[in-house]
């Protein structure tokens, strides 16, 4: 396994074992890629041959927008990554934090963001977006979103789920907002929003927002070449503000799968059975829902390996014989 600050970078390497016991045990053998900022950030510096910020120990993301860097900041501190502008400009200005890490179309790309804060003034934003990672190269910042827009009106507070996608250069960039609704009809689970994206780039799109499918379509003409970067993204107008981050993953695709077992050794996950053939099991955790914990056990030859796990949507498991 290789980490980069609490990045866990794919590959495919026998890791640590999830479990072990008279049964066997139970490896990752290719792990999820996954973002925990539970690990306090040190200075941000400049990242050579770029206008961009590395933050350490997070250097597989970097930090950049609109704001510049003496307006905009990122910081991990208490277990979450915030990111914010210091100070309200009369338009529209941005900062965000971006992977470093390109994953393909058809990944699904998860955000636990916490409920963002009210403001006095202006429009504050938070911003979920997936991305061509060819930016440098085309100029073209074509990409799809999912945003919390907070404001005002006649003094009543108001905040607006957005989702909809991005083209064109930087200087003349063309929004087309898909969906809206209010942010009221979907409440946070212990003061956070879990929000997925899975997209192809070209005509489908699909948004979830704490397991709500919030939006679905097969018909669009999104142009958003290959591959994708994630943007945890802050927007303002007439207000400093800053939004917070907990955790970000990238999956590849639904379930788990077990490889090695022995043909007719029996897997137990979340109080259901499942026999292996041909060596492998697929355990089921679809990957919009990301992350699952539970209790996970080997039957095999009479004997019994069994424990809590925490899985992730997309990962492989390997056997090993005790």
């Amino acid at each position: 396994m290789v980490i980069w600050g609490a990045w866990i970078e794919r590959g495919k390497q026998v890791l640590q074992p999830l479990l072990t016991g008279s049964a066997g045990a139970i490896a990752v053998e290719s792990a999820p890629a996954v973002t925990v900022f539970n690990q306090p950030s040190g200075s941000p510096h400049a990242l050579q041959g770029s206008t961009s910020l590395l933050l350490p120990p997070y250097y597989r993301w970097e930090a950049n927008g609109s704001a510049g860097q003496k307006l905009g900041f990122v910081r991990a501190q208490g277990g979450y990554l915030t990111v914010g502008v210091r100070q309200a400009t009369p338009a529209f200005r941005g900062y965000f934090l971006t992977t470093r890490d390109p994953f393909p179309p058809g990944w699904y790309a998860h955000a636990w963001a916490v409920s963002p804060p009210a403001v006095a003034q202006g429009v504050g934003e938070l911003v979920f977006a997936v991305q061509t990672a060819n930016t440098d190269q085309t100029g073209l910042i074509n990409y799809v979103f999912v945003s919390l827009v907070t404001t005002r009106v006649h003094d009543k507070l108001r905040s607006t789920w957005e989702i909809g996608y991005a083209y064109g250069y930087e200087q003349n960039a063309h929004s087309v907002i898909l969906k809206k609704f209010p942010e009221s009809a979907i409440s946070p689970v212990n003061g956070e929003y879990h929000v997925v994206i899975w997209t192809d780039g070209k005509t489908s799109y699909r948004a979830w927002v704490n397991g709500y499918e919030v939006y679905a379509s097969n018909r669009l003409h999104m142009q958003i070449a290959p591959p994708f970067d994630a943007y945890l993204e802050v927007q303002e107008k007439n207000t400093a503000y800053a939004v917070q981050y907990r955790q970000f993953a990238a999956l590849a695709g639904d379930g788990v799968t077990v490889k090695g077992l022995p043909d007719g050794a029996q897997m137990i996950w979340r109080g259901r059975a499942y026999r292996a053939h041909g060596g492998g099991v697929v355990l089921p955790l679809p990957a919009n829902v990301g992350e699952e914990s539970g209790t996970l056990t080997v039957k095999t030859g009479g004997k019994v390996t069994m424990g809590q796990v925490h899985l992730w949507a997309g990962e492989t498991l390997q056997y090993e014989r005790a």
